[in-house]
């Protein structure tokens, strides 16, 4: 019988562990070659952990760790994932266990819509969640863009390490304000707070006058050992509705972008679901190319269904 708790960070190796051999072989597939996954770093599984320590769960049988599941919440909006279990524990039912524990945490707001975002070309994956009561979506595409042609520009936005305590609440206040009018009560303050806390990148903030409009949270570091220290990953990128046009999209974009090249990257990653089909078209103007895609499910009744938007709100449900 398998032992749901939850996670430690004293877990924190044994999860890594796990979730390189749980997606070894997709990863294998996809790239096209049997280089092994790297495992994700130290720091990557403790920040998961922190932000929602009472919606992360493992499985333990026999004195081992099974499998995990990492639950997330942005204020009015909840997924989950990662989700793994270990390959020799799989087809015991430990992956129904650990989403029924995420699903009790994720519905404490019983207003928040809750989701996930999952591999198309997984039949088993896709079925186990349509079992589960979630309902397909849009797919999230993961796109990118080669910087080195750039010419390494000015930073020209404010950077969250750089404010003061009290500037930092104030676009903390106006961001869940502009996020909230598209999600209602959509809050990205937790990830800005991680991502400078463990050191893995930068926030900028797009501001009319003294008010916040729009962020871009992106990462300079990789999520797992060894790989590619040219990718620069777009974590967050916002902006709030009443404000969106074109030019605010590339004022963000751009600054994003030059933000990437001081720090040596060549490429940019940017995460963005088909619902915001204004937003995802101008990046396709703008030289961004589709490298991968994910599929978005919500569980039913959580949201009011399939719908298309002019909004900016680039992130994924994914871990």
């Amino acid at each position: 019988m398998s032992v749901i708790r939850l996670m430690g960070h004293e877990d924190a190796d044994a999860v890594r562990q796990v979730d390189a051999s749980a997606f070894s072989a997709w990863w294998k597939q996809l790239n096209g070659q049997e280089t092994e996954l790297p495992p994700r770093t130290r720091t990557n599984v403790l920040a998961l952990l922190e932000k929602d320590p009472e919606g992360c769960f493992v499985a333990e049988e026999a004195g081992h760790l099974a499998g995990f599941i990492f639950s997330r919440t942005w204020g009015g909006v909840g997924w989950f994932g990662t989700f793994a279990v270990r390959p020799d524990y799989q087809g015991r039912g430990i992956g129904k266990q650990l989403i029924a524990a995420s699903l009790d945490y994720l519905r404490r707001d019983p207003t928040r819509v809750i989701g996930l975002e999952t591999m198309p070309e997984s039949p088993y994956n896709l079925g186990l969640y349509l079992r589960r009561g979630f309902q397909a979506r849009f797919p999230t595409l993961l796109l990118s863009k080669t910087l080195e042609e750039l010419t390494t520009g000015h930073v020209n936005l404010p950077r969250w390490s750089l404010a003061d305590a009290e500037t930092r609440k104030c676009w903390l206040a106006d961001l869940r304000e502009a996020t909230g009018q598209i999600q209602a009560g959509l809050d990205y303050s937790k990830e800005i707070a991680s991502t400078a806390r463990h050191g893995l990148g930068e926030t900028l903030v797009l501001a009319d006058g003294e008010k916040a409009i729009g962020m871009s949270t992106v990462w300079s570091k990789s999520s797992r050992e060894g790989l590619s220290e040219e990718l620069a990953n777009l974590q967050i990128l916002a902006l709030h509705p009443a404000h969106t046009d074109e030019e605010t999209l590339h004022a963000l974009l751009d600054a994003t972008e030059a933000l990437a090249c001081t720090h040596g990257k060549r490429t940019l990653t940017v995460p963005v679901n088909t619902c915001h089909a204004w937003a995802l078209e101008r990046l396709l103007e703008w030289g961004y190319k589709v490298d991968r895609a994910t599929l978005r499910m919500v569980l039913k009744g959580t949201d009011k269904g399939l719908s298309i938007n002019d909004y900016v709100n680039f992130s994924r449900w994914a871990g």
